[in-house]
């Protein structure tokens, strides 16, 4: 940890003040190598995406004056799962690991319904995609 603490230390100027809050959040964090501070902000886009399914739901069921969930949502759920699983691989937590992939047997199945829904057999597909 003393790589990351001293480069970050270095890098915002904080050389001389009291830096418990940082040293505590690193800790917590298990940032040891300056490497794995990307690895964290890797996931927290990973997250963001994953929460950004959500409000393109919202704004598509306030869009349509009722509960829809759009395609997009799908979409957003099945590649935020997999950046987070990647996210959790790379930090060697199973658990996240385990949880992200059974979601993405959901949404992949989920996308392959809809699909097959719109674009029956022998029927060419829609050309322009459906917008929330």
């Amino acid at each position: 940890m003393n790589a990351v603490f001293a480069l970050i230390m270095a890098s915002t100027g904080m050389s001389g003040r009291s830096t418990s809050m940082l040293e505590g959040f690193l800790h917590w964090a298990k940032i040891n190598e300056p490497w794995e501070m990307w690895l964290v902000a890797f996931g927290v886009i990973a997250q963001t995406l994953f929460f950004c399914r959500w409000i393109i739901q919202w704004y598509a069921s306030e869009k349509r004056g009722e509960s829809h969930i759009p395609m997009l949502f799908w979409w957003l759920s099945l590649a935020g799962a997999t950046l987070l699983c990647c996210y959790f691989a790379l930090r060697g937590e199973p658990v996240g690991v385990l949880g992200q992939s059974v979601g993405w047997t959901v949404y992949c199945r989920n996308i392959y319904l809809i699909r097959k829904k719109r674009h029956p057999p022998g029927q060419p597909p829609r050309q322009s995609p459906e917008l929330p």
